[in-house]
């Protein structure tokens, strides 16, 4: 609705973001933030959770959840939508566009985004060309290793384990182990010898 009047747009955006820190000022921290985030029952935000929310964008909580303390949330460019029973450790980084499915638990100082940073014109410095969404998927019961990257666009499929430190930069299909940098495939189960399975180079 507010693209239509971008003038009033960028207002608003002023009166919520401080201008270069894209960090929302501390009224709306303080009494806007916490009516905006849709909570599920029993979830929890640690109070020292960096939480860099702006209402134009969805974020969502949900049963029995959980953001760290120093964990850093940040929906100003997509929505980030967290299921049931996941587990944000403490500084995590997510930037939406993201979605976490349920049972997902990532280790401290992972990176999770849904965007990319725009670098193309070579006339412009690469901070002032802005960025591109594009949305990361994490499916349900997911375990991301500690200081892991996982680039924008992936999707990671059901019961995967992502090896500490791991730079996934492709998507990864369900059931399986991915390490290293970049991330390739360790191990994957195979139904039919219902065991895991060494995935050779």
């Amino acid at each position: 609705m507010l693209d239509k009047y971008p003038k009033l747009k960028g207002i608003l955006h002023y009166l919520l973001v401080h201008p270069y820190t894209s960090r929302p000022r501390w009224w709306a921290r303080t009494f806007l933030i916490p009516f905006v985030i849709k909570r599920g029952k029993g979830s929890i935000i640690r109070r020292k959770a960096r939480l860099d929310i702006i209402p134009s964008k969805k974020i969502k909580l949900g049963i029995k959840s959980v953001i760290e303390d120093y964990a850093i949330i940040n929906n100003g460019m997509g929505d980030i939508l967290i299921g049931d029973y996941t587990h944000v450790t403490s500084r995590v980084k997510l930037v939406g566009p993201v979605i976490l499915g349920n049972y997902v638990t990532i280790g401290s100082g992972a990176q999770i985004t849904g965007l990319t940073h725009n670098y193309l014109d070579i006339s412009k410095p690469i901070s002032q060309q802005g960025v591109t969404p594009n949305q990361t998927i994490i499916k349900d019961d997911v375990w991301i290793g500690g200081n892991s990257c996982i680039n924008q666009g992936i999707t990671i499929g059901t019961h995967c384990i992502i090896a500490s430190g791991s730079v996934v930069t492709k998507d990864v299909p369900p059931y399986s182990v991915v390490g290293g940098n970049p991330a390739r495939i360790l191990r994957q189960y195979d139904f039919k010898k219902q065991e895991w399975v060494k995935i050779n180079k």
